[in-house]
């Protein structure tokens, strides 16, 4: 029986110890990762004052003033990428929310911006911004095209499972998504 109570003392401290140990542990881990955080948003606040000090004509140096020369071409790049993807996707982004919608759109969907202003980009335009070929693709050959199979008919899905076309604005009468708030048309509310 001396061994059994001293068995069960055994395993009890060691559950006590792996207790502790994972306690210190986990404490030790949220402080670190508290941090990092803090360290995290002083970088971004040193990186926000730079941009704002830039942005009203100020400079730092030579070396921030490549480094900020570096960061607007990056963005410019990243402003033209997305307008290629929503270009080929055939929507467009609200300026003010973010909302992609049909490039026909005139008004946001999710919070009824007037989207008139939202520039009409061309492929074209957009490869000579980037400093890159045009993105038509009308002269590439098909590089299937010689395949023998014939390829096989779209799926259309029988009647009942197609979903119902969408709202109709009672001011313009145009079609709306079924998720859309505002009218793509006139911007009224659905």
């Amino acid at each position: 029986m001396d061994d059994f109570k001293k068995g069960v003392a055994n395993v009890t401290r060691s559950i006590a110890k792996s207790s502790s140990s994972l306690l210190k542990t986990t404490k030790l881990t949220m402080d670190l990762s508290a941090e990092e955080g803090k360290l995290k948003a002083l970088y971004h606040d040193i990186g926000k004052k730079v941009h704002e000090i830039y942005s009203y004509g100020g400079t730092l140096g030579e070396y921030f003033d490549k480094r900020y020369q570096d960061i607007l071409e990056h963005q410019r790049k990243i402003d033209d990428l997305r307008e290629a993807l929503d270009i080929a996707k055939g929507v467009k982004t609200c300026p003010k929310c973010g909302k992609t919608s049909p490039r026909t759109s005139v008004f946001c969907p999710k919070c009824g911006e007037g989207m008139a202003d939202v520039p009409e980009i061309t492929a074209d335009t957009v490869g000579a911004a980037s400093g890159g070929p045009p993105s038509d693709l009308t002269d590439t050959p098909y590089v299937g095209a010689s395949c023998a199979r014939p390829h096989p008919e779209p799926y259309t899905p029988p009647p009942s499972q197609i979903p119902p076309a969408g709202k109709l604005c009672n001011v313009c009468g145009n079609t709306n998504d079924p998720t859309d708030r505002f009218c793509l048309s006139c911007g009224r509310i659905l």
